[in-house]
């Protein structure tokens, strides 16, 4: 029985120490990752991922920190990616088509006008078409942990209402810098200009562009109607953002951690896409009151018809069956 009590003094011991961030011995060091995004802080996004960071740290007993670095400090689109690839950079959350430069199959998901409405995308990516591309993303060195809800995007631009292709002509667009995003609002009739999401208030302000496309809550919250003037909804492109971790941070973490994570980032996926709908609403009427001018498009079906081309170029190129994967959960 004595030899019993001791046994049990010194697990109780232990389970203290390890609590206490004391126990190297286990093997499991504290850890800090790093989580980044072009977002302001009171983007849904990021008011999604500081709870992911809280049930994360509290879940661990402080073992996993995670720490959020919103507005671009780790860099833009481009750099933000490489960084998660080669594992400088822990974790990110992006627009999904700037993961093309290492997987390209996730352009697919930036093809303009391919998603019929929120509950297709959702389908689109529980389903094979969201299989296909975890295995692309894992053979590079991406962990998909989830996918937040980015809206749809529409044409924002300081020059006139646009209701057609041709109202488009001679404007200079800002897209995401990848090819089916370029290839895309280059069809529908502008002059799609390729730039990192922290450049494109000054570009806007100096003239250097003509407008940009996004979502309303992202004109908003990074206060870009300051240099636009309208928004035309199009809605061409319903492209989620990819919630990734890097493989090489992934395989440092336990498998009761990885758990977790992986928990988290699915109650952060749900609470981010239960509260854009609310959030999106607020945005249009805080950017109506700023001056910002919306209007319904004229011809949606002209920009269908300028851009369906490319689900079957893109279909030919990866003969995959991603698209018709993706079309096939619309029904």
């Amino acid at each position: 029985m004595k030899k019993l009590g001791i046994v049990l003094v010194v697990l109780l011991i232990g389970a203290f120490v390890f609590a206490n961030g004391q126990g190297e011995e286990s093997g499991q060091k504290a850890m800090t990752l790093r989580v980044t995004n072009t977002l302001p802080l009171d983007h849904p996004m990021n008011m999604a991922l500081q709870q992911f960071a809280e049930g994360v740290a509290e879940r661990t007993a402080g073992q996993v920190k995670v720490d959020l670095f919103p507005n671009s400090q780790l860099g833009g689109n481009e750099e933000m990616v490489e960084g998660v690839q080669l594992g400088t950079i822990d974790m990110c959350n992006q627009f999904a088509g700037a993961f093309a430069n290492y997987v390209p199959e996730m352009e697919v998901l930036a093809l303009a006008f391919l998603f019929q409405s929120e509950d297709h995308l959702y389908a689109s990516l529980n389903g094979k078409a969201g299989d296909i591309l975890a295995e692309a993303l894992l053979k590079k060195g991406f962990v998909p942990l989830g996918y937040f809800y980015g809206g749809s995007r529409s044409l924002m631009n300081n020059v006139r209402p646009i209701n057609r292709p041709a109202d488009l002509n001679g404007l200079k667009i800002r897209t995401i810098p990848t090819n089916i995003t370029l290839e895309g609002i280059n069809r529908m009739g502008a002059i799609a200009t390729p730039m990192s999401q922290a450049d494109v208030y000054s570009a806007l302000e100096q003239g250097v562009l003509d407008g940009w496309e996004n979502s309303p809550i992202t004109l908003y919250t990074l206060k870009l109607y300051e240099v636009t003037d309208y928004v035309s909804w199009t809605r061409h492109f319903m492209t989620p953002d990819l919630f990734a971790i890097s493989a090489k941070t992934w395989g440092k973490l336990s498998d009761d951690q990885k758990k977790i994570i992986t928990e988290e980032a699915q109650k952060a996926v749900a609470y981010e896409r239960s509260i854009w709908a609310e959030n999106t609403q607020k945005a249009i009427d805080a950017l109506k009151a700023e001056g910002v001018e919306f209007n319904d498009v004229a011809d949606l079906d002209a920009f269908r018809k300028a851009t369906s081309s490319l689900w079957n170029e893109y279909e030919d190129k990866y003969k995959n069956g991603l698209i018709d994967a993706v079309l096939s959960a619309a029904k």
